[in-house]
């Protein structure tokens, strides 16, 4: 079987959930969250899930305009934390009280730690430890591979596609959950109703759990084996041989 990536199972995860790196942007936004004072180098995008130069996309970061003349990415600045979307200017050039200070950025629903953790919850129940199989993870603050875990011939093509669906189904769920809790709003240029939102989300986590379980299912029966979780240990799947007549 093809070794599995994690970047790999990331990144299907957010084509079906429409969550790729470049693909909500925020743009000439100003004013960052902070004190201008001519001394203090740290401010804040008031956006969570900044995305900065995930692996396949060394291009993507905030872009800092400091009088409306892009400054360089890390010399001038850096973000120590995208999550928060914190900025920190280097020493030394960080801004005056007179500057004005914009900026243009790419944001995600989820990051590559939440949904890596999405992802292998929707492995264990195909009966696998995790979603990839090729090394040890390569995305800093993600789960490592439990002992005994995972190997090049783990994952079959079938389940594979079933663990993307069921991950999907897993977020989808999270975000209606997410936009269930909150009134219509703005980021930047873009306007969104959570309501709309929640409603769409739902329908799609509904349809990828129906189409993660029964490719999970319909592999099991192809192999004429049966699908049933284990008794020991709680969110590992476990098939079960079933006598040939």
């Amino acid at each position: 079987m093809p070794l599995r990536t994690q970047q790999g199972g990331i990144l299907a995860c957010r084509i079906d959930l429409d969550d790729i790196y470049d693909g909500k942007t925020v743009f000439q936004f100003s004013p960052l969250q902070g004190l201008q004072d001519g001394t203090n180098v740290n401010f804040q995008i008031p956006q969570s899930r900044i995305v900065v130069t995930p692996p396949g996309f060394p291009n993507l970061f905030p872009i800092i305009y400091v009088n409306e003349i892009a400054i360089p990415f890390p010399t001038n600045y850096i973000s120590p934390n995208p999550k928060l979307g914190l900025i920190q200017f280097t020493t030394g050039n960080q801004p005056k009280v007179t500057d004005s200070i914009k900026t243009t950025f790419n944001w995600t629903w989820f990051d590559d730690i939440e949904l890596d953790s999405i992802l292998n919850r929707a492995a264990n129940e195909c009966g696998f430890l995790t979603y990839y199989t090729d090394a040890a993870p390569s995305i800093p603050g993600t789960e490592p591979i439990p002992s005994g875990g995972a190997s090049p011939t783990d994952i079959p093509n079938g389940l594979y596609q079933a663990i993307i669906k069921l991950a999907v189904a897993a977020g989808a769920a999270s975000l209606a959950r997410r936009f269930s809790m909150k009134y219509d709003f703005g980021a930047g240029d873009q306007n969104y109703s959570p309501s709309q939102m929640a409603k769409s989300y739902t329908e799609l986590a509904k349809d990828c759990k129906k189409e993660g379980l029964n490719a999970r299912d319909d592999f099991y029966k192809g192999q004429g084996r049966q699908y049933q979780p284990a008794s020991a240990q709680q969110g590992y799947i476990l098939p079960r041989w079933t006598p040939q007549r």
